[in-house]
């Protein structure tokens, strides 16, 4: 009898808890919020400390993220691009170079440029380009993204583009286990009609450049120039072997399946608290309306419906970033 008391005064309005459940105070709803600061700061500890029991779930396949390239390409009648060595080992390099001086950019701390490994691995191109993603679940997912971003997109759907290379490696990277994902296209010859005007200074060559190739970026920027004597060009479908890296670094695929999503289990806590919270907001408003009882503040049915849209536009936040 003394718990259905307790559980009446906590959660429906009457008299004694001034016509407002008591779990519908500002004192609760302060609780609440400390309640949700404290769990999160939780999930980061013990993320930290045990990674393989809380962690987030990650399947990201180099084979997977070619073939959904290729199918965006298709979409727009373009022909599919194909796995490259070379370009699969100037990738891997940056991953390796990002996670080894602890940068998210372009271009290093020391101004290596994505070009500049590109080179590196011995892909002699005409035409390049790069995007960069981390900390997404899927193959899918990332090429998602990256549709979903003007400037990305361009470099998928870009029909100059003839070959393209991968990594995917998970590390530390400022502080905070990351699943990078590098993608790097290239072409090592383009027909001089793809040749942008602009691009060009003075008559048009009667042979394809060899020499002072055209460079583009993610973010439009002023034309970069490959060096007159690059290398020869290494076509070998493969990645590059991870052991040029350290024992530690696999480049081909990260796949985590850890015992409790971390995603998955905030998504969940979150529902259930907004769940609650627009249940007790339910049952408040039938009360004081059956009732009859005149509040001069506190519109339940605003409340509930701000509470849903925080809920659909929680559902739609995905934790990757792109570059």
């Amino acid at each position: 009898m003394r718990l259905f008391r307790l559980l009446h005064h906590w959660l429906v309005p009457h008299e004694a808890n001034n016509h407002r459940a008591k779990a519908l105070h500002h004192e609760a709803l302060f609780a609440y919020v400390l309640l949700l600061a404290v769990f999160n700061l939780g999930i980061r500890y013990f993320h930290g400390k045990m990674p393989d029991v809380l962690g987030y779930a990650t399947d990201i396949r180099v084979e997977q993220l070619v073939a959904a390239t290729n199918a965006k390409r298709a979409e727009y009648g373009l022909s599919p691009v194909s796995l490259n060595g070379a370009l699969s080992a100037a990738a891997a390099a940056k991953a390796a170079d990002m996670f080894a001086n602890n940068y998210w950019a372009h271009n290093s701390p020391g101004g290596k440029t994505p070009w500049d490994f590109i080179i590196g691995a011995g892909y002699r191109y005409t035409l390049a380009g790069e995007n960069l993603a981390k900390n997404f679940q899927t193959s899918d997912g990332v090429v998602e993204a990256w549709m979903n971003s003007e400037t990305h997109r361009a470099n998928i759907v870009k029909g100059g583009y003839k070959e393209v290379g991968f990594a995917v490696v998970n590390g530390v990277l400022n502080g905070e286990e990351t699943t990078l994902v590098v993608q790097m296209f290239g072409t090592t010859s383009a027909p001089i009609a793809q040749i942008p005007k602009a691009e060009a200074a003075g008559p048009a060559p009667t042979v394809a450049p060899t020499t002072a190739p055209v460079v583009e970026e993610v973010v439009p920027e002023p034309v970069a120039l490959v060096p007159a004597e690059p290398a020869a060009v290494n076509t070998t479908p493969a990645p590059a072997p991870a052991a040029n890296f350290g024992s530690g670094f696999s480049f081909e695929r990260v796949v985590s399946v850890p015992k409790i999503n971390i995603s998955t289990l905030t998504s969940n806590v979150a529902l259930v608290v907004v769940g609650l919270l627009i249940g007790l907001l339910a049952v408040d408003a039938f009360v004081i309306r059956k009732k009859r009882v005149v509040r001069l503040a506190g519109h339940n049915i605003a409340h509930i419906l701000f509470l849903i849209t925080m809920v659909i536009s929680g559902l739609g936040i995905v934790r990757g970033s792109l570059l």
